[in-house]
């Protein structure tokens, strides 16, 4: 399931700790992958706007995916802001970073999580999909959040597309049109039983 913790994720003192993790940093990364000003109310909603979930998490720990850049972090939200992941919930999130780029979430930390729903579970970007908190939530950061958050939605889901109705003509939907000999002899029929019907009559008639 999507929101499920798995136990080897809890698990910490089985995880490795990741290079550079304790550090904080992400070094490696691209230059222009500038960090997010959580002051800044625009750019904040901008990338919120762009996200399905956004919450603010202390990472528990953390795991990397065998063979890939990607790294799984177990996490505690401690609130959340859009979205339907809880409060207290306990969440996987992916991060897949670039090569040659040291992970620069480190475990112990709280930070603001802006994921996208995806087939893998939930993943934030490498570049922007997480803020460090290094004073963890305060009450101020949690108020700015709180305001800057208050009216922006989730995008909406993609609606799928409806096939095109179509048509299609009958070879002869109504039949053809009767020829006017045909309907000259059901006439001469109609006539010729009436005619008979008055022989028939007469013909009583004179017996009597």
């Amino acid at each position: 399931m999507r929101r499920l913790l798995p136990a080897a994720l809890l698990a910490a003192s089985a995880l490795l700790a990741l290079p550079g993790a304790a550090a904080g940093t992400a070094s490696g990364l691209p230059a222009d992958c500038a960090g997010l000003d959580l002051t800044d109310e625009v750019a904040v909603d901008q990338r919120a706007a762009a996200s399905d979930d956004v919450f603010v998490a202390r990472v528990d720990a953390a795991a990397p995916v065998s063979g890939s850049g990607r790294v799984g972090y177990g996490v505690t939200v401690e609130r959340s802001y859009l979205g339907d992941i809880a409060k207290g919930q306990q969440a996987a999130v992916t991060i897949d970073w670039p090569v040659g780029a040291q992970p620069g979430v480190q475990q112990g930390s709280s930070y603001v999580f802006f994921t996208e729903d995806t087939v893998d579970g939930i993943v934030a970007d490498a570049c922007g999909g997480t803020v460090l908190l290094p004073k963890g939530l305060t009450p101020k950061i949690a108020d700015s959040l709180e305001q800057f958050l208050a009216s922006v939605e989730p995008p909406p889901a993609p609606t799928p597309t409806p096939e095109p109705v179509r048509f299609h003509e009958p070879a002869d939907p109504l039949g053809d049109p009767p020829q006017i000999g045909r309907v000259l002899a059901s006439g001469a029929a109609i006539s010729l039983i009436g005619l008979l019907g008055l022989l028939l009559v007469s013909r009583l008639g004179r017996r009597r």
